[in-house]
């Protein structure tokens, strides 16, 4: 599959954000903005968020505790 060039247009402080939290976790923009893409699809088939984003730290946590930390955040 080949990959296209999107353009959109965001808020600044947005996008800076968004940078600044992308490089802080060793990605690029582009990768950040695919895996962000990757989630928003996930969550409208119906995917664990907690599941897809497992790749992106390493963590000590099961799934399950990943899971019920996100439920309980969101309170």
């Amino acid at each position: 599959m080949g990959s296209v060039g999107v353009y959109v247009r965001v808020d600044s402080r947005l996008l800076e954000e968004f940078t600044r939290i992308a490089h802080a976790l060793g990605m690029s923009r582009s990768e950040a903005i695919r895996k962000a893409m990757e989630l928003f699809l996930d969550v409208y088939r119906g995917e664990s968020a907690t599941s897809r984003m497992r790749g992106l730290i390493r963590s000590r946590l099961s799934l399950e505790e990943l899971e019920e930390a996100y439920l309980v955040h969101k309170l």
